[in-house]
């Protein structure tokens, strides 16, 4: 084999080869006695692997955790908030895998409006990154307002109220949003319609007007007097309001006890 030697001799002196040598066994088969090198593939699989144990949090999520934080704080007193996320804009990246977000409390800022969270990214229950987060968070009610226009001392009917959605501006606010808790009640003032309530506009009903005619009870120990009067004032149980004795046109100071009964010491 003289004519394969010059061949063979080039192929050695050009140093650019990744083959493995042959060497003919006893039975003639070739043998590699060299492995072959890691190629650009097994890179690339590599660094895939890599990306495999990082995440995106997007702003939505984040946006989502805060609300859902927020709605459980406040569930009492709103009846919906809404969360704008504007930092971060783009999505987060997070070492270790799939992330859950915890809001973390921050009594320095509280309230409605522009305001920062912290957001901690969990990862297999471990905080891996707290993420800061500027955001704008309004809050909307279901205010209750009168549907009617209703005059003072007029007593609040449930066919009276309905409820409105309506935005606030603080948290502690001081609209009524429960209809139980004005229904049976009377105006405390002139309430025109569409009126958001709150509890100083209305008040217990008077149990007892001005004119009415009313029994007058006077207790001493096991002793009891009965009498008529007439109301000088309206009044609600527990007041006290003037009445005029019937009898003796004499105006006493007396309680109310219920409706068309007052209650006088002597």
């Amino acid at each position: 084999m003289p004519g394969l030697l010059p061949i063979l001799l080039l192929i050695l002196s050009s140093g650019h080869f990744d083959v493995a040598v042959a060497i003919a066994g006893s039975n003639g088969d070739p043998r590699s006695n060299s492995p072959v090198s890691r190629g650009p593939n097994q890179k690339t699989a590599d660094t895939g692997a890599d990306r495999a144990t990082v995440s995106e949090v997007h702003p939505d999520s984040i946006r989502k955790a805060i609300q859902k934080y927020l709605e459980h704080e406040w569930g009492r007193t709103v009846k919906t908030v809404h969360v704008t996320v504007i930092d971060p804009a783009d999505p987060v990246m997070i070492p270790g895998g799939a992330a859950e977000l915890q809001v973390l409390a921050n009594p320095a800022e509280e309230g409605l409006g522009r305001r920062a969270f912290h957001v901690e990214a969990m990862v297999n229950g471990k905080p891996r990154k707290t993420i800061q987060v500027v955001a704008d968070v309004v809050a909307m009610i279901e205010a209750v307002v009168v549907t009617r226009f209703l005059k003072a001392d007029e007593v609040i009917d449930v066919g009276d109220l309905k409820t409105v959605g309506m935005r606030v501006h603080q948290i502690n606010h001081p609209f009524v949003i429960d209809p139980g808790e004005v229904a049976g009640k009377s105006a405390a003032r002139p309430l025109p319609p569409d009126t958001p309530l709150r509890p100083a506009f209305v008040k217990l009903p008077s149990v007892v007007k001005k004119g009415d005619r009313v029994l007058i009870e006077a207790r001493r120990g096991g002793l009891s007097i009965r009498t008529y009067g007439i109301t000088k004032s309206s009044g609600q149980v527990g007041q006290t309001v003037m009445v005029a004795n019937l009898d003796s046109g004499r105006e006493l100071r007396a309680k109310v006890v219920a409706p068309s009964l007052v209650e006088v010491e002597f």
